[in-house]
């Protein structure tokens, strides 16, 4: 009876055991994804193809990265133009994790690289601003000008595993104390003329 007993106890266990084993040592790599394996903090592979994959359990350690197109919206700052106007603008950066390996090293996690995105980006456009006057930034040469930021942004975070897609503002506006301002001139501009009309009759 005892025995009987032990031998349940001993299958229970055993049974345990291999289910442990078994989730410890395959897992599945979704097509979305892309996983690094490393082993006590070192790395052993990378793995880009969705399915089923091993490693050695309770060893080694599985990292999971988004293969999409990823958005980071920085927060609005203000930048100063070549003719001395400020700009408030909002930048929309679109990357992708490129190298997995080197992304891990550098910036750890999506978190880390939409900190370091922010800065280069921030530094980039801050840059080309300032060798545009305000009325190319915010007209025709807009598309021409978030192109070089992207350009130059992009050779940068190649050393974070990232490849910048492109860079956009979403909106481009004066600062709220220029624009009462300008609104005023523009207010009294208006008054104006429609003076210079009731004048005319």
């Amino acid at each position: 009876m005892m025995t009987k007993g032990l031998l349940k106890v001993s299958g229970a266990v055993v049974l345990v055991v291999a289910v442990i084993l078994t989730l410890q040592t395959f897992f599945t790599v979704d097509e979305r994804e892309q996983v690094i394996v490393t082993q006590f903090g070192e790395y052993v592979r990378t793995i880009n193809k969705a399915g089923l994959a091993t490693k050695l359990p309770f060893i080694q350690t599985v990292t999971r990265f988004d293969r999409r197109v990823l958005a980071t919206h920085a927060p609005q700052a203000e930048y100063l133009s070549q003719d001395k106007k400020r700009l408030v603008a909002d930048p929309v950066t679109r990357w992708r994790i490129a190298d997995p390996l080197k992304f891990y090293k550098t910036v750890r996690d999506e978190s880390g690289a939409r900190a370091r995105l922010d800065d280069l980006v921030f530094s980039e456009l801050r840059r080309e601003v300032a060798s545009h006057t305000f009325a190319s930034v915010i007209g025709a040469q807009r598309e021409g000008i978030m192109n070089s930021v992207a350009a130059s942004a992009r050779e940068r975070a190649g050393e974070f595993g990232i490849e910048v897609i492109d860079v956009r503002i979403k909106r481009a506006d004066l600062p709220r104390e220029v624009q009462a301002s300008v609104f005023g001139r523009m207010q009294a501009e208006r008054e104006r003329e429609a003076k210079r009309y009731r004048s005319e009759g």
